[in-house]
């Protein structure tokens, strides 16, 4: 339906603030959108927009539409999945996001499953970490964003997702085996360190394990590049912390032990529960669930 379009072109508009930044997510031109609003607007019987100096703004009846309209989207969605239910056809496409070494794991073996089980579903594989993954999962930009989530870092649930468990996946100390670790961190405390960014919940994470290990790190390096941080190891730059998951032929020849005693962190699919019952987001829920359980539990 057409209004169901202009509906989700008004509430990009919402979320990112000008018609110019929604013309340039859809790839479409600025008057393309401005006329899909103008044309909601007609059809609804009230100005959603007013000129605010050089930008535009809501007005009391778009703020109405902004409140009521997430949940119309819902409706018709949750309606075209309950449909498309009945049927049980396995077809579409489905849009899934990962961080890096979700992205690294995962995702070839997701494809190979479904091309072998699901040919007819048309999957599409995003990067993008978890505070980007969950907005746009949110924006109906995605249908699935597998995230990570580390211990004491649980945000807000938010009640129009739900999350499926995908396993948890153990950290392990990447460091020549000379350094002899043997995964206890503070036999690490005077060496170098390559973390994430500072703010991100890795970072912090990894950080407050050396704290409890008595020490605070010397951060010679900072790369949220999984591969980079294992060639780091690998060559003695610097001791690193990666996740199990990494693939075993991109790390580098970096020595890798688990930490001790063992850390995990959980791995998770999230979907939007109007979605949750389309047959083929249930179908690539279910391979996932199987080779991430496999990989991440091994």
């Amino acid at each position: 339906m057409a209004e169901i379009r202009r509906l989700q072109t008004f509430l990009d508009f919402v979320r990112l603030g000008t018609i110019a930044a929604v013309a340039a997510e859809a790839r479409y031109s600025s008057s393309a959108v401005s006329q899909q609003l103008e044309r909601l607007s007609v059809e609804l019987g009230a100005p959603l927009l007013e000129a605010d100096g050089r930008g535009l703004r809501l007005t009391p009846e778009g703020e109405l539409l902004a409140e009521l309209g997430p949940r119309l989207l819902d409706d018709w969605e949750e309606l075209r999945a309950r449909l498309a239910a009945r049927r049980d056809e396995l077809v579409g496409a489905v849009a899934v996001a990962a961080f890096q070494t979700g992205c690294l794991a995962l995702f070839p073996p997701l494809i190979e499953r479904l091309r072998e089980d699901a040919p007819g579903i048309e999957l599409g594989c995003v990067q993008a970490e978890p505070e980007r993954s969950i907005p746009a999962l949110r924006a109906r930009e995605i249908d699935i964003a597998i995230i990570e989530r580390y211990p004491r870092h649980r945000g807000a649930p938010l009640p129009e997702l739900r999350e499926t468990p995908l396993g948890d996946d153990a950290m392990l100390v990447a460091a020549p085996a000379s350094w002899g670790a043997a995964g206890e961190l503070a036999r690490l405390a005077d060496r170098p360190w390559v973390l994430e960014a500072q703010g991100s919940p890795a970072r912090a994470w990894a950080e407050s394990l050396c704290h409890e290990a008595g020490f605070a790190p010397r951060i010679a390096h900072e790369t949220s590049d999984v591969v980079v941080q294992c060639a780091l190891g690998a060559s003695g730059a610097a001791a690193a912390l990666i996740p199990a998951l990494t693939p075993e032929a991109l790390r580098g020849g970096a020595h890798c032990v688990p930490l001790a005693p063992v850390r995990t962190r959980a791995i998770l699919a999230v979907t939007r529960r109007s979605a949750a019952e389309r047959p083929a987001v249930r179908a690539v829920l279910a391979a996932l669930a199987a080779d991430a359980g496999a990989r991440t539990d091994a």
